[in-house]
């Protein structure tokens, strides 16, 4: 049994168009949201140049979003001291982190968000993006330029330290205590990097270890859950189909040690027409609610599917949601 709201109905479609505003009420926080309570997910697009943002505990389920500077955004981060939000922009020659400040107040007002800090533009094709302690790091995924480049914080700005080659496609990055866990596109694996923040910058990194999961076609996005103990995964098949996608759900993922491959037998895999699922680029997972959150890509243009943690096969989302060109979600809860 999940106790997530939506539970009780099969499915729950809800609407996001372009630049909206929708108010969900005021009995919490802000417009309904309360980020020092509830659960919230962050998403990113890579079409509509809309930041969109949904309160997992509210009953009424309304995804808000508003106008940001890129018009093709990837990786997101939440930073709940600030009360900020940082974001990779891919929009023109000038790819780059955005921080963005008052975002909740720009749910009611969008002349309230303010950017607060940039980036340098040291990258061109920014996937995902992964924080550890005031650094960032974003996966740059390109033909012949695969590499992290890495950022720090500062009181005014936020700083370019250091640019890694890798010898692999790069696309969604999570760290794990201090090492990077990066899936490898165009690939079944996924390259771990111990003490990555570490390394010497300028130089060409080697894994530590790669993981290759059993019978994955592509991987995209990866969402470790260190208090539930479960890796998440998607396997987006052939990129020009709408319908082939999958989510991996391997439990007890610390078991595995050093494993260098996980066995088809080993994990939990949502996949079938029923499941929506085409392109899923990237998950996330709210502990409390034992729900699995899947930015799907491809199918119907952008949606925002969730399914219970002990889902598989050819399982109906408990919920979905059109976000139009949906590319990264970021899920937090205090």
């Amino acid at each position: 049994m999940f106790n997530f709201p939506f539970s009780k109905l099969s499915l729950l479609l809800l609407a996001v168009t372009g630049l909206s505003l929708t108010s969900c009420g005021d009995d919490d926080d802000i417009l309904g949201i309360d980020t020092d309570d509830d659960g919230t997910l962050f998403m990113s697009s890579n079409t509509s140049g809309a930041l969109s943002i949904l309160d997992v505990d509210d009953e009424n389920g309304t995804i808000m979003s508003f106008p940001t500077e890129g018009t093709d955004a990837d990786g997101i981060y939440y930073d709940g001291e600030l009360n900020n939000i940082f974001q990779v922009d891919r929009a023109g020659d000038n790819s780059r982190i955005v921080e963005y400040d008052n975002v909740f107040e720009a749910l009611d007002d969008a002349n309230d968000l303010d950017v607060e800090r940039v980036s340098p533009s040291t990258f061109d094709n920014g996937r995902g993006l992964a924080e550890l302690n005031d650094q960032f790091v974003v996966a740059n995924d390109g033909d012949d330029m695969n590499y992290f480049a890495t950022f720090r914080l500062m009181d005014d700005s936020i700083d370019s330290t250091a640019t890694y080659m890798v010898n692999f496609n790069v696309w969604g990055i999570q760290f794990v205590g201090s090492s990077l866990y990066a899936v490898v596109d165009n690939s079944d694996s996924v390259a771990v990097f111990d003490n990555f923040l570490s390394n010497t910058p300028g130089d060409t990194l080697e894994p530590t270890r790669y993981i290759q999961i059993e019978n994955v076609t592509r991987t995209h996005g990866l969402q470790y859950n260190a208090e539930d103990d479960i890796m998440l995964l998607t396997d987006i098949g052939d990129a020009n189909s709408d319908s082939d996608g999958a989510i991996v759900v391997i439990e007890s993922f610390s078991a595995l040690g050093t494993a260098t491959t996980v066995p088809a037998n080993r994990y939990a895999r949502i996949t079938g027409d029923a499941t929506m699922l085409g392109n899923p680029v990237d998950v996330e997972y709210d502990a409390e609610n034992n729900m699995i959150y899947v930015a799907e890509r491809a199918n119907g243009g952008g949606r925002l599917l969730s399914f219970g943690a002990d889902a598989t096969g050819n399982a109906t989302p408990v919920m979905m949601g059109m976000v139009d060109g949906i590319s990264s979600l970021y899920f937090y809860r205090d």
